[in-house]
């Protein structure tokens, strides 16, 4: 009897989609959250949204660059500014010393799509930008922290809710970096399922199904999990991947063939910091992609949060644009007030110019601003 029930549970763990999804939630309460390798491990991810990424924020620091494109001098200066996500609006505001010579300021903002450079060190040079994409989005707005204590409260919840979703193997395959491979289940959340999940969330439920993939291996451990958003972008998605999901994926296609992806891996392996790889790919219907890498560091501290980004690389294609280091403080800010009013600028004059006519001759704009800053400021002809 013993042996024959052993062969049933091990059968239902192997061939039952539902006997599996549920055991791998179990993995991932008990095995995943506890390995430094898991993306939020050590991070407060409630506390991280609601007053860091979807609240009113201020920022400063310093910089330092050390290769700029086209400019034979390292800059080193400070920074400071403001976000506010209600507002969605961003100032960044920076004073910059080449050598042992200020160069003077220049600021960086952003409002709903468009991003602004005014450039006092240039002669007053200003630009606005149209990116024509939402640079203010947010995270759901966790009324729990998503831990070990949640899944324990939410067992039966949590039992009923996997029995009542659509569930079904396909053929698809996942080899991890390790070389393990998983096997995929499609998941269907029908319209009206899961208000657990969506007050965790902190969202209204939606008006539509939710689908989403999760890879299990062998031992029914989730190597990747995929959540489909193509109701709000037909062909984006969000990834979450590698042994102890160490790894998240956004993607979104982009007007005229072109997009974006964003990943960000932990670096594990550390108790006093949270340390990530970051990567942002934006490819262009011309031909080039644009890159940014670098490593960042995060650590709680009394007043908010530290912030280091180290390895900081701009490129081309594979031309290095520039290189450099950032780091700062970052701390909720209360009763903020008007973000450009703040800052003291007012952007109702500044033409803005449609990306595509930047990303078609990026190479002719530059040596348009650089023409530009050294008829307005003598300085930048010493640097010849």
């Amino acid at each position: 009897m013993v042996l024959a029930l052993a062969i049933f549970v091990k059968a239902e763990l192997t061939y039952n989609p539902t006997v599996r999804i549920l055991a791998s939630v179990i993995d991932f309460s008990e095995s995943t959250l506890n390995s430094q390798d898991y993306l939020a491990y050590n991070i407060d991810l409630k506390d991280l949204f609601r007053n860091y990424t979807n609240s009113d924020i201020s920022y400063s620091g310093t910089a330092y660059i050390k290769k700029l494109e086209g400019f034979p001098y390292s800059i080193s200066g400070t920074i400071k500014g403001e976000r506010s996500a209600v507002q969605k609006k961003f100032s960044c505001k920076s004073d910059l010393d080449v050598l042992v010579m200020n160069v003077g300021k220049m600021e960086v903002y952003a409002q709903d799509q468009t991003v602004y450079l005014v450039m006092p060190m240039l002669g007053d040079i200003s630009y606005g930008f149209n990116t024509g994409n939402d640079l203010f989005l947010t995270a759901p707005n966790l009324n729990n922290d998503l831990n070990r204590d949640w899944f324990h409260k939410n067992k039966g919840n949590i039992f009923h809710f996997v029995r009542s979703i659509k569930i079904e193997k396909s053929d698809a395959k996942y080899i991890d970096e390790d070389g393990t491979e998983s096997s995929e289940f499609n998941i269907t959340i029908p319209q009206g399922q899961g208000d657990f999940i969506w007050e965790l969330l902190g969202m209204d439920a939606p008006d539509h199904d939710i689908k989403c993939s999760i890879y299990l291996d062998s031992h029914n451990h989730t190597r990747k999990i995929t959540f489909d958003l193509s109701h709000k972008t037909p062909g984006a998605y969000i990834s979450v991947f590698g042994n102890n999901l160490s790894t998240i994926e956004m993607y979104a296609p982009l007007p005229d063939g072109e997009q974006v992806t964003a990943t960000i891996k932990r670096n594990g392996e550390t108790d006093y910091t949270n340390s990530f790889s970051d990567n942002i790919t934006y490819t262009s219907n011309n031909g080039k992609a644009y890159t940014i890498d670098c490593t960042t560091l995060l650590n709680y501290v009394d007043e908010g949060m530290k912030v280091e980004v180290s390895n900081f690389e701009v490129k081309e294609n594979e031309k290095v644009l520039a290189e450099g280091y950032m780091k700062g403080k970052v701390t909720t800010k209360e009763n903020m007030g008007d973000v450009f009013k703040n800052a003291g600028v007012d952007l109702s004059d500044v033409t803005v110019i449609d990306w595509k006519t930047i990303k078609n001759d990026t190479a002719s704009f530059i040596d348009d601003v650089i023409s530009q800053a050294r008829e307005n400021v003598s300085i930048f002809n010493l640097f010849e």
